[in-house]
């Protein structure tokens, strides 16, 4: 099945609507970072903890620490943040994507385009381990003082596989641009 996925992404979707879902997964990706911004800079104001520490935070005590600096009502608002991240995961995993996808296609052939395909499905699972931290965080901001003790531990986990998935994919951008520029500069 994933060969099949991979075959298509040669072609499909057409270019046209390739750069089309790149510029609006590009838009809905920076307007739901700016929705959600005020938030993390009202976070910092206050406390040295903003939602990297929290998804960091790996222990029930540091989320007691955090939760104690933030107070009642901005554990609310990043209750609702992290709601509002659930929208933001779908943009941004849809914006790697396209990316991975404009970059395999163009800058790349052979085993590099190939790699470029596979690692385009990878933002979906990275998303896909949003989503379970969200879920996690969920737990813990709803019910601040009776969260599952589980809860932090999965959060940091699914955190941590995340950005990984990320880093890997970003990582495939800079090395396919330098690699294009390397094989275009000695053509």
């Amino acid at each position: 099945m994933i060969n099949h996925v991979i075959a298509k992404l040669q072609e499909s979707p057409s270019q046209t609507k390739l750069n089309h879902s790149t510029g609006i997964s590009a838009i809905f990706t920076i307007l739901i970072y700016m929705l959600m911004q005020p938030v993390e800079t009202t976070l910092k104001g206050v406390s040295p903890y903003g939602v990297i520490e929290l998804e960091f935070a790996w222990t029930t005590l540091k989320i007691g620490t955090i939760f104690e600096a933030w107070g009642s009502t901005l554990i609310s608002q990043e209750l609702i943040v992290t709601f509002i991240d659930f929208g933001f995961l779908l943009a941004y995993s849809s914006l790697f994507a396209c990316i991975t996808l404009q970059i395999s296609r163009k800058l790349l052939s052979g085993r590099m385009r190939l790699i470029g395909f596979y690692l385009t499905i990878i933002p979906f699972i990275a998303a896909f381990f949003d989503a379970i931290e969200n879920i996690n965080l969920i737990l813990m901001l709803s019910s601040p003082s009776n969260f599952p003790s589980f809860s932090p531990f999965f959060a940091s986990l699914f955190a941590l596989l995340k950005f990984s998935l990320l880093i890997v994919v970003i990582s495939f951008w800079v090395l396919s641009g330098g690699w294009f520029v390397i094989s275009h500069k000695s053509n």
